[in-house]
Order: C-alpha cells, then sequence, then structure tokens
C-alpha cells in the first residue's frame, strides 16, 4: 500500500515539473518560435498570391493579343503588357501584317472593297508602308535584347517584314540588307529560314527587271474622226474579240480539211483507174470446137 502511494506522488510530481517546464518555456522562448511559423505562413500565402497574379497577367495579356484585331489595339497590348515574354512583339509583329496587306491591296484595315473611304491613296499607301516598317523595326529591337536564342525567332519575322516593305516601296538594296540579316542570323541554328531568304535574295534582281503596268488613265487616246475617239477597249471587249477570233481560226481550219479530204479523195479516183488498166489482162479461153 506505501509503495503504490509512493509511486502516485512521484507521478504526480514528474507531471507537475513537466508542466511548468512548458509554461517556462512558452513564457521565455514559445512566443519567438510561434512568430517564426507565424511569419514562414505569410511567405508562403505570399508566394502564392504572386504566381496567381502572375498567371492571371500572362492570360490577361494573349487574351487581349487574340482580340485585338486593329493596330491601334495592338500598339496598346504591345505597350500595356510589355514585361510578359513574347506578346510585345507578337502584338508589334501582327500590327506590321496587318499594314502591309493593307498596302498590298490598297484598302484600309477592317474595311472590304466598296466600303465609303475604304481605298487609299497613293500618299495613304507610303505612309501606311512606314508605319509598317516601324512596327516590324521595333519588334526587332525588343526581340535583339533577349538572351540566347529565344528572341531569334521574333528578329527573324520582323527582319522577314522589313524585307517584304521595301520591295513593296521599291527599295530594293534595303530588302536585299534585311535579308542578308536574316541568313546571318538564321544560320546554323534554323537552316530553312536562311534557305528562304537566300531564294529571295536571288529573285531580287527579277523585281528589280519587271516593268510596271500603266494606268488605264494613262493610255492615249487616239483621235479618229472629229467627233468620235478611239478608246482602249476594256477587258470584256478583248475576250470577246479574242473568242471571236478564235472561232474563225477554228473555222477556217475546219473548211480546210474538207478541202484536204476533198482532194484527196478526187487524188484516189484518178490513180483507180490506171491501176486497172496497167494490170495485164488474160486471153479469153476460146471454147474447143465440137
Amino acid at each position: 500500500m506505501d509503495d503504490r502511494l509512493k509511486q502516485v506522488q512521484t507521478t504526480d510530481l514528474t507531471d507537475s515539473r513537466l508542466n511548468h517546464e512548458f509554461v517556462a518555456w512558452l513564457k521565455t522562448s514559445g512566443m519567438n518560435y510561434l512568430l517564426m511559423l507565424l511569419l514562414v505562413a505569410c511567405a508562403f500565402l505570399a508566394w502564392d498570391w504572386w504566381n496567381r497574379k502572375q498567371d492571371e497577367a500572362i492570360d490577361t495579356a494573349w487574351t487581349e493579343l487574340s482580340s485585338a484585331t486593329s493596330p491601334a489595339a495592338l500598339r496598346g497590348v504591345a505597350d500595356t503588357h510589355a514585361s510578359v515574354d513574347g506578346v510585345a512583339e507578337l502584338s508589334l509583329l501582327t500590327a506590321g501584317d496587318i499594314l502591309l496587306q493593307s498596302a498590298r491591296t490598297g484598302l484600309r484595315p477592317g474595311l472590304a472593297a466598296g466600303d465609303e473611304g475604304a481605298e487609299l491613296t497613293a500618299e495613304d499607301k507610303t505612309s501606311t508602308l512606314q508605319e509598317a516598317d516601324g512596327f516590324f523595326a521595333e519588334a526587332v529591337q525588343l526581340a535583339s535584347a533577349r538572351p540566347g536564342f529565344a528572341g531569334k525567332p521574333m528578329m527573324i519575322a520582323g527582319l522577314f517584314g522589313r524585307a517584304a516593305v521595301a520591295e513593296s516601296a521599291g527599295r530594293l538594296d534595303d530588302a536585299r540588307t534585311h535579308l542578308q540579316e536574316v541568313v546571318k542570323i538564321s544560320t546554323p541554328e534554323y537552316p530553312p529560314l536562311a534557305e528562304q531568304a537566300t531564294a529571295r535574295l536571288e529573285n531580287l534582281d527579277g523585281i528589280s527587271a519587271h516593268a510596271s503596268l500603266p494606268n488605264q488613265g494613262d493610255l492615249p487616246v487616239v483621235a479618229v474622226g472629229e467627233e468620235e475617239a478611239f478608246t482602249v477597249p476594256a477587258a470584256d471587249d478583248l475576250l470577246e474579240m479574242f473568242e471571236t477570233e478564235d472561232d474563225e481560226a477554228a473555222e477556217a481550219a475546219e473548211v480546210e480539211d474538207g478541202d484536204d479530204a476533198a482532194d484527196a479523195a478526187g487524188a484516189a479516183a484518178e490513180t483507180t483507174p490506171e491501176a486497172e488498166s496497167t494490170e495485164p489482162t488474160e486471153p479469153a479461153e476460146t471454147p474447143a470446137a465440137p
């Protein structure tokens, strides 16, 4: 009985000592450890919030890029999301492509043929090409600032765009310079692009040799009489004239074929009696006398 009481008393003293030590630890060092744990939790939450914010910014940038359809909107995307990798360069390249296509078709971006104010004047085409070249040049500048090979595809695309603008404007020397830069940059990582640039360099001489076609208003008008004048026929009239000439040539060919066939038949008829007359005739057998 006494041993059991002593054991209970010892256990109570041990538990009491542990409780007093834990309380003392909480009073001296516990708050420091709790503060450190709280700081770690806050840092983790801040890191998670920052990652989610970056993902949202990237999603917003690409969404705005895919929905932008005009050069002005694409310029805004490039300025707003310049920190997002690749978005600014792609926005500028897309804007340059839209303006280059507009200068080639002679229609303002977003308008179709027949819309009021859709057609570009000569001055508008020149300014449009200059603006497109500016977009391509800025894209090349931004891509060149990226380290390693990350910016090379953007640089090559921008230089191809600048070469196309120079070709459209008739500045073949500038186009040759841009294409030579493409060959230099794309070697040796992108050999197909280097081959494409080399092929375009070889075609530049042929482009310079092409003659420009005159406009309808620049063609001369030849006077025929006092009241009527000869004007250049329209395309439909020319096609109709060519079709008439083709029909007449076909009829003449059929007539000639018929005449040749008749001549051949007459010649065959003339040669047949001669062939019969030249054959030896056997003497007729006389009947035997009875």
